[in-house]
């Protein structure tokens, strides 16, 4: 018999259960089943916020595994619902802190099956701009136009980095071996680092395993708990951590909004010792750029310093492709700028540079400088020898810039709009919907091509979106040929871009 207040969608808000006279808040709940056995009522729920700890007093009563045709994956845990923000944020449980982790299969089970993840492709034997991937499509083939890689400039695979890596790890060895303040530090470290230096027109130059270890070491590094440190509301997930570290104290500007910088300087820096701004050269979801030659000018104004991350701009921007700084002519003025070896070389690491004096203290107070083994010296000479092409072979940073400039303007033809011209290699392209995301990313998987989608909670809900990169190496057939198979998916997917007026309304967050 059907009760008319129950269906397959209910879910119950704030409940309680009253057990041997003690009140139990339970949460929501979410109807799983009902039937009648007996002349009885049976009414199964699942708690939706997962307040019941599974080895707690009620642990005897609840039926911890229900079977698919009960629908156990399409109600509170549907990957259309939920998203990983749930998990990240939640108080799951005041007892197993593993409670999270069980929750956390039952939705991963549903997601990872659906059309918008996009997570686990595998790349077999492959390099460059054509990669081979598990994942069998049309015709039986494995082959994919790689619209992802951050190997901007197609270095990683160039003849010259590969023969100089080979060489390197039969003189100095597979690993580094240490601390750069222990037995880490080579002089091909020490040759990098003045190349790096002198590029950016610095004094000197220190490296780090990675951007995001370069991030956390320079804020917690030099920011200590007098001091005031404002960033972009959008720089890199490696910012937003080094910040919440630090014990400074951290205030947020709206994104390239320079009166709202301005504002929390005028009304805060007197409050502290020392202050540091922070920005990026280009932005990694968006890939816009910022006002920089305004943003140093209200730094210098309210005597703060200045910190430029370059990692998606250095081999990219510039007249020679070093960088937003280069662009806005303030290379040497800039007080820290900080790169990456992933996106210019296609390799791995992360380096910042400025004066001697800020360098020496870097070498003895960023923890993540000191206690971390460096960068294999195979590593860093093939970053060397990249480095080196890089300045000798200029036309490489003007075909990425011919070929951003295609693609963007194939984009356009497709009705896509623009906020700014467009200058970086990084190209996002919003949907706004994540199911017809989905449609559309296997779609193009299925044409051969590999772009990621990103979602909440990287971005926005209602700004979900591909996020293309461009290289060098791709060519113009590649790139039009991944423009006819995005219009072609979109018509499958019945999908149009929106509006000029209608993509103001859409509030970038990060």
């Amino acid at each position: 018999e059907q009760v008319p207040w129950l269906n397959n969608d209910a879910i119950f808000p704030s409940s309680k259960l009253k057990l041997q006279g003690t009140e139990i808040g339970l949460g929501r709940l979410a109807l799983r089943r009902y039937f009648n056995v007996g002349g009885k009522m049976h009414i199964a729920f699942s708690p939706i916020d997962t307040k019941i700890p599974v080895d707690g007093a009620l642990g005897k009563y609840l039926v911890i595994d229900l079977d698919k045709d009960h629908g156990g994956q399409d109600l509170e845990l549907s990957a259309n619902k939920f998203n990983l923000s749930h998990f990240a944020d939640t108080d799951f449980s005041d007892v197993d802190i593993f409670s999270r982790i069980r929750k956390f299969q039952v939705f991963f089970h549903e997601w990872s099956r659906s059309d918008k993840y996009a997570y686990a492709n595998v790349r077999q034997k492959s390099k460059g701009t054509r990669i081979e991937l598990g994942r069998v499509r049309k015709n039986g083939r494995r082959d994919y136009i790689t619209m992802g890689s951050n190997d901007y400039l197609g270095l990683s695979t160039h003849p010259e980095v590969l023969n100089s890596i080979k060489n390197t790890l039969d003189i100095y060895g597979f690993g580094s071996t240490g601390s750069p303040v222990t037995t880490g530090l080579t002089d091909l470290h020490q040759e990098l680092c003045s190349k790096i230096a002198y590029l950016h027109q610095k004094e000197d130059a220190i490296l780090f395993n990675s951007g995001y270890a370069a991030n956390i070491g320079i804020v917690n590094g030099l920011c200590g708990a007098r001091d005031l440190v404002i960033a972009d509301q959008l720089v890199h997930a490696s910012l937003q951590d080094a910040l919440a570290m630090s014990k400074a104290t951290q205030r947020y500007f709206m994104h390239n909004n320079v009166e709202h910088l301005e504002k929390i300087l005028k009304n805060e820096r007197k409050d502290f010792a020392g202050a540091l701004v922070i920005t990026e050269g280009v932005f990694s979801m968006d890939g816009d750029t910022p006002p920089l030659d305004k943003i140093f000018q209200i730094c210098r104004k309210y005597n703060a310093r200045i910190m430029v991350d370059q990692a998606h701009c250095f081999g990219v921007l510039g007249e020679t492709g070093l960088g937003i700084c280069q662009k806005f002519n303030l290379l040497k003025e800039v007080d820290i700028i900080m790169g990456t070896f992933s996106k210019i070389t296609g390799g791995i690491g992360g380096f910042v540079t400025g004066s001697k004096d800020l360098m020496d203290w870097y070498r003895h107070f960023a923890r993540s400088y000191v206690f971390t083994v460096s960068l294999p010296p195979s590593t860093v000479a093939g970053v060397s020898k990249a480095l080196e092409i890089f300045r000798k072979e200029p036309e490489r940073v003007h075909q990425l810039h011919a070929n951003i400039k295609h693609f963007c303007k194939g984009l356009s033809d497709l009705g896509y709009h623009f906020s700014q011209p467009h200058e970086s290699a990084v190209v996002p392209v919003v949907i706004g919907d994540e199911r017809k995301l989905g449609q559309i990313y296997q779609s193009l998987l299925d044409d051969g091509i590999m772009v990621i989608p990103i979602v909440y909670p990287a971005v926005a809900l209602k700004n979900c979106r591909f996020r293309f990169t461009i290289m060098a190496t791709h060519t113009q057939s590649d790139l039009d040929y991944v423009l006819s198979s995005l219009e072609k998916a979109m018509i499958k997917a019945d999908f149009k871009f929106e509006t000029e007026t209608e993509s103001r309304k859409i509030k970038r967050t990060a």
